[in-house]
């Protein structure tokens, strides 16, 4: 709240640069229509002295106006505004807020009065282990190319590709980091890459089998082509007169 002695104080500073007169029914105006609009005394004065010496600097000297309260309200929600363009909200320590609402009000109304940053510096957070900085300085100009201990550059890619392409396709032989290719064509042609990779793949990504089947399975499903093929062999070797004389 703005009290009479201040909204005196107010004219005054505005009878300094346009001598007005002020009598008591100006200050009690004052009084009444800054506090009706909140608004605080340090606003009142930066948007008195932005009245005169931006507005009114910028006109001509026959086109200058003395100063108002809904001048003074006007330009103070200006700054006001101008203030909480960037605010930042500032929590309190810990995970939980449980004032959130009036907190928020409180930092968003000390910052339009300028009473708080809109952007508080936050504490740099210190890491679990403290480091000697003298051990660090002297590691400063050493060369660190090809510095990668005793990962090979599979590995090195495996942790920038993470999931499916971080491991080799066993079904096309994709190499890490690469896509699927499907087919192969003859020429200068290269192989067309999928979309997406095999399930084999994805499989060895994640850490399991490429292949769903068990070696037995696999197995027996060969023997059992194997067998297959040994009849087709095996009829096609049948004489020709036999055939002929089982068509009739």
């Amino acid at each position: 709240m703005i009290t009479f002695e201040e909204a005196g104080r107010l004219l005054g500073l505005a009878a300094a640069r346009d001598q007005r007169t002020v009598g008591d029914a100006d200050i009690l105006a004052w009084h009444a229509d800054l506090n009706a609009a909140g608004v605080t005394l340090p606003v009142a004065e930066q948007a008195l002295t932005r009245f005169y010496a931006k507005d009114m600097a910028s006109l001509e000297p026959d086109q200058r106006r003395r100063v108002t309260t809904p001048d003074i309200i006007g330009i103070a929600r200006k700054i006001r505004a101008e203030r909480v363009a960037d605010f930042v909200y500032e929590p309190p320590p810990g995970d939980e807020d449980p004032h959130y609402l009036r907190r928020l009000r409180g930092q968003l109304e000390a910052t339009a009065n300028g009473l708080r940053p809109a952007v508080p510096e936050q504490a740099a957070i210190e890491s679990g282990a403290k480091r000697d900085v003298q051990a660090l300085l002297g590691q400063v100009g050493r060369s660190v190319s090809g510095e990668l201990g005793e990962e090979t550059p599979a590995e090195v890619e495996r942790v920038r590709r993470p999931g499916p392409l971080g491991v080799e396709c066993p079904t096309c032989q994709a190499a890490i980091g690469r896509p699927c290719k499907a087919g192969e064509f003859g020429g200068n042609r290269r192989p067309r890459e999928l979309r997406n990779p095999h399930a084999a793949r994805g499989r060895v990504a994640r850490g399991e089998p490429a292949s769903l089947e068990s070696p037995e399975e696999i197995e027996r499903r060969r023997a059992a082509s194997r067998a297959h093929l040994a009849r087709l062999a095996a009829e096609r070797d049948i004489p020709d007169a036999e055939i002929v004389e089982d068509a009739s």
